[in-house]
């Protein structure tokens, strides 16, 4: 009998539920705690403990009585209404241009068309005031020839036009996915009944890829409403909510009122959510049938050239931003004249004589963050795919949660998560990895999944039937077959936290200046050459990775991000 419980019990492989163990103790720990401290103290004013008496709306009632608050509640609002309608007045005619007519340069357009999703938005959104501003290049000419000039560039339309022109890729590269799996037989049974080509992009082909657009629009929506960088550079006195978060958190560190702003901000993206869903539950889109075959090309000269003049407008105004922060990045002087007044590497000898410890700050956090994601997200995933326990679906939201939330918010968790009480993190890099690593693990935790779906369990079943214990089934198979999703996702999540700023700017210390805080500091101070200068090795760090990545795993830069 004793010897029998000894047999069974030496039989038990503890290692995944110690796997298991020490993943839910990580999100418990690092997600849902500061998320609801964060809950908890909007309900509180600053300086209260909690009890049930001290609970109060003090918090949330600015957005009734402060003009300020209520101004920045509709503009983001309106900043994140603007950029869903643009990005799809883009995206939707690119992604049909590439996917359904014989445009030449395919491979280049989507690559090209891919490049806004990785350069931070914040680092070109200045040279829209170089192009576009009072003094700007493009003024200056119009006001030479024809006598008249652009409306200003900030404010509304400065902070809507530099979004739009990084987001739209996510409803391009959906729409585009969705277009080339679409079943063409629907498509022709209307042709054949009569209907035009306007009538049929109408009436079959749009409503047939509307998921996938709703799909992008959601995303564009939840980037546009927690965007910081953007606001702050081109707003002016044009708030919206990411600004009043950060004005709280730096100005007053009132954590209790950012905290509010942040559910407000956060019950914006929750409830795009689920109009997105109720909308779409409406109605069946199926797309891929037992019948289905590639999609028809359309072999029309007139749709053909239509689409090269589209796609390279597009393309050239979103990439224009970051062409003019390499080509600042050589003058000694520009802001404030007609034209750059001197080219030289000064501004390069300069950085790295006053910005080095930023640059390595940012390669050190970068890769520890994304080494703690890579093996966190990978653990998680087998988890959530080998194994079978009831509450699945909370480890799924809880690991996608800090996906869908602005970044400014998550900053403000992890703040108030850890800056009082039994673990005190406030100016140290641990707290900023912690932010770094959560903000990012959904993009390991997703890419890992697909791969991990795709592995046939009987191959680990086989290993374990050979006589191989769990941990030596994992690493000499299981992993080595994960490595390209794994591989994916670690260079996206690597290559965005380069770029990181809503996050980085509430966490941030002295001690621990990221390049993008660098930057985003000289450019308020109006220091143009070393700002663009930083911004280029970020630009150079940030394709280096996607480019060495696309290398290795034998992919497309535009097939990547679908991977995540």
């Amino acid at each position: 009998m004793v010897n029998s419980l000894k047999e069974r019990f030496n039989k038990i492989e503890f290692i995944p539920y110690l796997v298991l163990g020490l993943a839910l103790l990580i999100l418990l720990l690092f997600i849902a705690y500061p998320l609801s401290k964060v809950l908890l103290n909007s309900f509180l004013s600053a300086g209260d403990v909690f009890s049930i008496q001290n609970l109060t709306l003090t918090n949330f009632s600015q957005f009734f009585s402060s003009s300020l608050y209520k101004s920045a509640l509709m503009n983001t609002l309106l900043v994140g209404f603007l950029c869903v309608l643009f990005s799809c007045l883009l995206g939707i005619p690119m992604a049909y241009f590439l996917a359904r007519t014989e445009m030449p340069f395919k491979t280049l357009f989507l690559t090209l068309g891919t490049l806004p999703l990785i350069l931070p938005p914040f680092v070109g959104a200045y040279s829209w005031v170089l192009l576009f501003g009072r003094q700007g290049v493009v003024n200056f000419f119009l006001k030479e020839l024809f006598g008249f000039v652009l409306p200003d560039i900030y404010g509304a339309p400065g902070v809507v036009i530099a979004m739009t022109m990084s987001l739209y890729p996510f409803v391009f590269l959906l729409t585009y996915g969705a277009l080339l799996s679409a079943d063409p037989y629907l498509e022709e049974s209307a042709t054949i009944m009569g209907a035009s080509r306007w009538d049929l992009i109408r009436t079959v082909t749009l409503p047939l890829v509307t998921p996938s657009i709703a799909a992008g629009a959601l995303i564009v929506f939840m980037r546009a409403v927690g965007n910081f960088g953007v606001p702050a550079l081109l707003g002016g006195n044009f708030y919206v909510l990411p600004t009043l978060i950060h004005f709280q958190v730096v100005g007053f560190f009132n954590l209790h009122t950012a905290g509010a702003i942040a559910i407000v901000n956060i019950s914006m993206v929750g409830l795009a959510i689920l109009i997105s869903q109720y909308v779409m539950a409406k109605r069946s889109y199926v797309t891929i049938t037992s019948t289905t075959q590639g999609a028809q090309v359309s072999a029309s000269k007139t749709l053909k050239w239509c689409g090269i003049l589209f796609c390279s407008c597009v393309i050239f105004f979103s990439l224009l931003p970051h062409i003019t922060v390499i080509v600042t990045s050589f003058t000694e002087g520009w802001s404030g004249t007609r034209y750059p007044t001197k080219f030289s590497f000064e501004n390069y000898q300069r950085i790295f004589q006053i910005a080095k410890t930023p640059i390595l700050n940012s390669l050190f956090l970068a890769i520890t963050a994304t080494v703690v994601a890579t093996v966190i997200g990978t653990l998680l995933s087998y988890i959530a795919v080998r194994k079978q326990f009831h509450g699945k679906w909370i480890l799924d939201l809880t690991v996608m949660l800090p996906f869908i939330l602005p970044g400014i918010v998550v900053g403000v968790a992890i703040l108030s998560g850890f800056s009082s009480g039994l673990i005190v993190l406030t100016g140290t890099w641990m707290i900023m990895v912690i932010g770094f690593f959560i903000r990012r693990m959904p993009y390991i935790f997703r890419s890992a999944t697909a791969s991990l779906s795709q592995i046939d369990i009987s191959v680990e079943e086989a290993s374990t039937i050979a006589g191989a214990s769990w941990g030596a089934t994992f690493f000499r198979i299981t992993l080595p077959l994960m490595a390209p999703g794994i591989l994916a996702g670690a260079v996206i999540c690597f290559s965005t936290l380069m770029g990181e700023l809503s996050t980085t700017i509430i966490l941030y210390s002295a001690g621990w200046k990221t390049i993008t805080v660098a930057i985003i500091e000289y450019l308020f101070s109006a220091t143009i050459g070393p700002a663009y200068a930083l911004g280029t090795i970020l630009i150079v760090l940030v394709l280096s990775a996607i480019t060495l990545a696309n290398r290795l795993l034998g992919r497309k830069m535009s097939q990547m991000f679908k991977m995540v």
